[in-house]
């Protein structure tokens, strides 16, 4: 039976007080993270990102949003405390991603095309070579940050499922391949790693362990 996971689409940018009552279901440390931002719209996106995952999980596990408990892994990666489905949260721009696993330890990354990112300069300092002659053969600009933002978010999609950094794992060959081998941990596994699909200006990836074929349901969060 081949595996399905959800993946959550959060749009961040809300009312400022859909953010504020968010915060109401935070714990201290996200609380004391959310304080650190030095802009409010960034503190806005982590409060409606965190939130949102709160909400979620809880429906989902019938249990209250504030009660629901987080612990880091060695890399901070959180997983619910006491067992529960596999997750990963990822945000940026005005878009977050939470994706939920039953079974399998899950990754999820997604990336805004940024109109001040060097996509060329970029992977030829952290790709493989043939990644970042693909990302050079791009026609314009705007296909460029396409083709760098794709093979960026599948490697670090796989490195989060691996328990690793996405630095450490840029040199991992990501380019026209499902199945992943991360650099960092080394180890024997591959995990497999799909597209999914996002609003425009976005590019994303969620990744499974292990070779296994998965199936992605993509989701709206409504609030």
């Amino acid at each position: 039976m081949t595996d399905r996971i959800r993946v959550w689409v959060i749009t961040t940018d809300t009312a400022p007080e859909t953010a504020e009552g968010y915060q109401d279901l935070l714990d201290d440390d996200e609380k004391a993270h959310a304080a650190d931002f030095l802009h409010e719209r960034d503190r806005h996106r982590y409060l409606v990102a965190h939130g949102a995952r709160r909400v979620i999980l809880g429906r989902e596990l019938d249990l209250a949003p504030a009660s629901l408990d987080f612990t880091p892994d060695f890399n901070g990666k959180p997983a619910l405390t006491g067992g529960g489905p596999h997750i990963s949260l990822a945000h940026d721009g005005a878009l977050a991603l939470l994706a939920v696993a039953a079974t399998r330890e899950v990754g999820v990354d997604v990336r805004q095309l940024a109109e001040g990112l060097d996509p060329v300069d970029m992977s030829e300092r952290y790709f493989l070579p043939f990644e970042a002659r693909y990302v050079a053969g791009g026609h314009d600009l705007h296909e460029q940050n396409d083709r760098y933002a794709r093979l960026w978010t599948r490697k670090e999609a796989a490195a989060k499922v691996a328990g690793g950094l996405g630095w450490a794992n840029t040199k991992a060959a990501v380019l026209q391949r499902d199945l992943v081998a991360c650099v960092e941990p080394a180890s024997s596994h591959r995990h497999r790693v799909l597209p999914v699909p996002v609003p425009s200006g976005y590019r994303a990836a969620v990744a499974l362990f292990g070779e296994a074929p998965f199936q992605v349901e993509v989701m709206t969060f409504e609030g």
